[in-house]
């Protein structure tokens, strides 16, 4: 089983409750058992297309919205951390939104969603967040990739990647710097983007650190060409 239909079951789940139906009920609508829904929603069972295009008009979502808004493919590496039948020792994971000033990061109206992910993969993260444009590839970290953040407050080491907030403006993800005058910079990974100099440190508050990076296959999106509308990491 691979980690995709994990991701797809987890919103299977959401969208049947947030229409207050039981399995049982919604298994009813589509002529399956509530053993059946509760394999699907734990990841255990894959769905075909055609029936995920039934379960999305019973439950009035698009059919994007069970694809996570990315394409429904897992990285081949993830077959490490799987068995066969069932999926092992997962973790739901915190999906963050934009995240503003004043605002504590895993409060309800940041979540966006949760995805299941084997705990070995995530390790230390709190929570994640997909990246939108180019400014980290120099780290391996792409558009389209959901990167593991933990959430602390403070810097380890300079040179380590953070979330952070600037001028309580929207999350960025980028390297931390502080030079030996003591002024912080907030570097990208790619010579194209300009360092980002933080004139006063109150201005700048850390949300968490780089934990790691879960990829997608760089493969067309017949669901959802323009992309998704999950959490983003701002680029400046």
């Amino acid at each position: 089983m691979i980690v995709v239909f994990a991701l797809i079951g987890a919103n299977i789940k959401k969208a049947r409750e947030e229409r207050n139906l039981s399995q049982a009920e919604l298994g009813a609508k589509l002529g399956v058992t509530a053993t059946a829904i509760n394999y699907y929603e734990k990841g255990k069972r894959k769905i075909n297309i055609g029936d995920l295009y039934r379960l999305a008009g019973v439950l009035g979502k698009p059919l994007e919205y069970f694809l996570a808004g990315r394409s429904a493919f897992a990285a081949a590496d993830l077959k490490h951390y799987l068995q066969d039948d069932m999926v092992r020792d997962l973790v739901y994971l915190p999906v963050v939104g934009t995240i503003r000033a004043g605002e504590p990061v895993l409060s309800e109206q940041n979540i966006e969603s949760y995805l299941p992910f084997p705990r070995e993969m995530i390790q230390a993260a709190t929570f994640a967040l997909w990246v939108t444009g180019d400014s980290m590839t120099g780290e391996g970290i792409e558009e389209g990739d959901l990167v593991f953040i933990r959430q602390q407050e403070h810097v380890d080491f300079n040179g380590q990647i953070v979330c952070a907030l600037v001028n309580g403006e929207e999350n960025t993800l980028k390297i931390f710097w502080k030079d030996e005058n003591g002024v912080i910079y907030l570097k990208a990974a790619n010579p194209n983007y300009p360092d980002i100099m933080v004139e006063h440190e109150d201005d700048l508050k850390i949300q968490g650190v780089y934990a790691g990076v879960f990829k997608l296959p760089r493969v067309p999106d017949i669901y959802n060409p323009g992309g998704g509308n999950g959490g983003t990491l701002m680029e400046r």
